[in-house]
């Protein structure tokens, strides 16, 4: 164990070394690069400009002109809202009614379940 444990050091320590040395060599060469290259400039696509144009197009029609899209997120937003309000109440409701249906359900399984009291009732009622 102890001879692969130190086999592991020297190709770690030689792996770190070489990189160290592909890095000092190449730095200078890298920063001697331009900051802004053809690659890195930013591109419109044909679909980008055509959005633009459409937006453009969309914003010169006459029932457009005062749109906000913050004022239909809103809205949007409001109408969620009243939904789940809505939706609340109803759920609260339901609950409501099963509880009393349960509550009536136990009430009437304590008092219908006089059949061995009447039966009682029978036998002192007719004579042996």
């Amino acid at each position: 164990m102890f001879v692969l444990e130190v086999l592991a050091k020297i190709i770690f320590l030689g792996s770190l070394t070489g990189m160290l040395v592909i890095f000092f060599r190449k730095a200078p060469l890298l920063a001697s690069l331009p900051k802004t290259t053809p690659v890195f400039e930013k591109r419109e696509g044909a679909w980008l400009f055509l959005f633009r144009k459409l937006k453009e197009k969309l914003k010169d029609l006459p029932f457009l002109k005062d749109f906000s899209p913050e004022m239909f997120l809103q809205r949007i937003l409001s109408r969620i809202r009243i939904f789940t309000l809505k939706l609340e109440s109803k759920t609260g409701q339901w609950l409501e009614a099963l509880r009393k249906r349960s509550q009536k359900n136990k009430v009437q399984e304590k008092t219908g379940d006089q059949y061995w009291e009447s039966l009682e009732k029978k036998d002192k009622n007719t004579p042996a």
